[in-house]
């Protein structure tokens, strides 16, 4: 017991320790995290190395220092809003299109790709009209600005609904291992926040915060017009499982999400959908066996001509089997370069960050 004690003191005073030093470093800025208390919603944030807390009222809007977050917008938060993941996984009649892929913390290459490509304006505003943006998974980690883009993503969502378009963010292993306290590969940027707010870095965004919420209602894997999305793809042993989409994105989010690795090993369908032959983790489109007959007849069993995936890193959006499979992860992650893919009536495109669109062969 006294070691125990012993223990707990030594980290209590590592812990106040820090907490001072990142006080008085002016330069650390973070958030908001807004969590659910009781009946209300409470914003936490650092501000100047502080942190700053306040509930959030009715007719109220949070007012913050612009250098706490390049894209927090109040009057968007609605603390009556219940996230409940859609029903609806198929959509039709798109004309136009712009898909980006594991953006993992790297706000500033994102938001100019989506400016190139006109998506946003300068301000950051939706400006694609009836145009759908697909976020192809895995907004979390390596880069230190993942919150700036789940609030961008949080915006443009409601903003392409006003003007007719949709906003898609699906859920990619990087959210799964993050909601699930898999934080091997977290920005330290993020450590510093868990001192100031003294939460764990999960508890961030668990079930009781509005963005856990919302990132908990995403699904998994959606069709529009003659395109499959998923973060990684679907391989033969997951459609052997014969889900539909919206048995797998309720799957991911009742049985997988928050839950814990015995109980995912225990059942064979999670442990398919959660393992390197799921929608998140798979990987073989890209390995020298995956043959064109082979995307073809995955293809068929889907009823789709197109599977757009990330995941696997490439220099640039890359098609295989001429458009059969294409990989839209150009390694954003690295913050150097990046593109998107653009699909404008029927046709696909490489959505360069000059702004040039090249034809996807």
């Amino acid at each position: 017991m006294k070691f125990y004690l012993l223990l707990f003191t030594l980290c209590l005073s590592g812990f106040l320790h820090a907490q001072t030093f990142f006080k008085v470093d002016s330069t650390f800025y973070d958030a908001p995290y807004i969590f659910y208390q009781e009946d209300q919603l409470v914003a936490q944030w650092v501000s100047e190395g502080e942190l700053q807390e306040d509930t959030l009222q009715a007719g109220e809007q949070l007012v913050l220092a612009p250098e706490v977050s390049s894209s927090f917008v109040p009057s968007f938060i609605d603390p009556k809003t219940t996230f409940q993941l859609s029903s609806v996984t198929a959509y039709e009649g798109v004309k136009n299109l712009v898909a980006i892929s594991d953006i993992h913390g790297q706000y500033t290459l994102m938001v100019d790709l989506l400016r190139a490509h006109g998506v946003i304006d300068h301000s950051n505003h939706w400006t694609f009209g009836e145009g759908h943006l697909v976020v192809v998974g895995d907004v979390f980690d390596r880069g230190g600005d993942v919150l700036d883009i789940l609030w961008l993503v949080y915006n443009l969502e409601k903003e392409a609904e006003m003007e007719g378009g949709m906003v898609h963010y699906l859920i990619g292993n990087h959210e799964v291992m993050n909601l699930g306290n898999d934080l091997r590969y977290v920005n330290k940027k993020y450590r510093y926040t868990t001192i100031m707010l003294r939460k764990p870095y999960p508890q961030l965004f668990g079930p009781d915060t509005y963005l856990g919420r919302w990132i908990r209602s995403k699904p998994v894997a959606i069709s529009i017009n003659d395109m499959v999305f998923v973060h990684a793809g679907f391989s033969e042993t997951c459609l052997d499982l014969d889900l539909s989409f919206g048995e797998i994105n309720t799957t991911f989010q009742e049985r997988i999400i928050d839950q814990p690795e015995e109980y995912i090993q225990a059942d064979p369908i999670l442990r398919v959908l959660n393992g390197e032959d799921g929608p998140i983790w798979y990987r073989g489109y890209f390995n020298e066996s995956f043959t064109k007959a082979r995307a073809q007849a995955l293809l068929k069993r889907l009823g789709k001509k197109h599977i757009i995936v990330g995941h696997t890193p490439f220099p640039k959006v890359t098609s295989f089997f001429k458009r059969k499979i294409i990989g839209v992860d150009s390694s954003i992650q690295l913050g150097k370069e990046g593109e998107v893919l653009v699909y404008e009536e029927g046709k696909f495109y490489r959505g360069l960050l000059n702004g040039e669109k090249v034809k996807l062969k």
